[in-house]
């Protein structure tokens, strides 16, 4: 579409490409932006001490979507979205020692505070059947 400027009447025609908004659409607010990033304000435990069974973690915040994921120990775990609570399993097969790690929660490219979880050393009675063993084991994919 060529269009003539009403400032400049005397100069050639300039091309100009417009593309309207929806007028059914509302344009996003800083608001509403800021609710896309996930915020972590409690873990539901903080801890676990090796030698103790498979539990859930559930994580209280803000922003959580269904497509959210939980990021732990750097990796996308299954992530379950109930009550405003994002939550995953936490496999304590794969922890042979103690340790603390950082906990995500992403939405799209957005993440999350990071809050941090700490597996604690087995009681002593344990720790001599997991002497020698990695601090933890994690394979490139977890099967669930």
């Amino acid at each position: 579409m060529a269009m003539k400027s009403i400032n400049e009447p005397d100069t050639p025609t300039r091309e100009i490409f417009l593309t309207p908004a929806s007028p059914n659409r509302e344009q996003p607010t800083a608001e509403d932006i800021a609710k896309l990033t996930p915020i972590i304000t409690a873990l539901v435990p903080t801890e676990a001490t090796i030698g103790e069974e498979t539990f859930t973690l559930y994580i209280e915040g803000e922003g959580f979507v269904a497509e959210s994921v939980i990021v732990f120990a750097g990796q996308e775990e299954p992530t379950t979205l109930a009550d405003g609570k994002v939550s995953t399993i936490v496999d304590m097969d794969y922890w042979h020692g103690p340790d603390t790690l950082p906990v995500l929660v992403k939405n799209g490219p957005l993440q999350s505070n990071p809050l941090y979880f700490t597996f604690h050393a087995a009681p002593e009675a344990d720790a001599e059947a997991h002497r020698g063993r990695p601090t933890r084991t994690l394979p490139n994919k977890r099967k669930r």
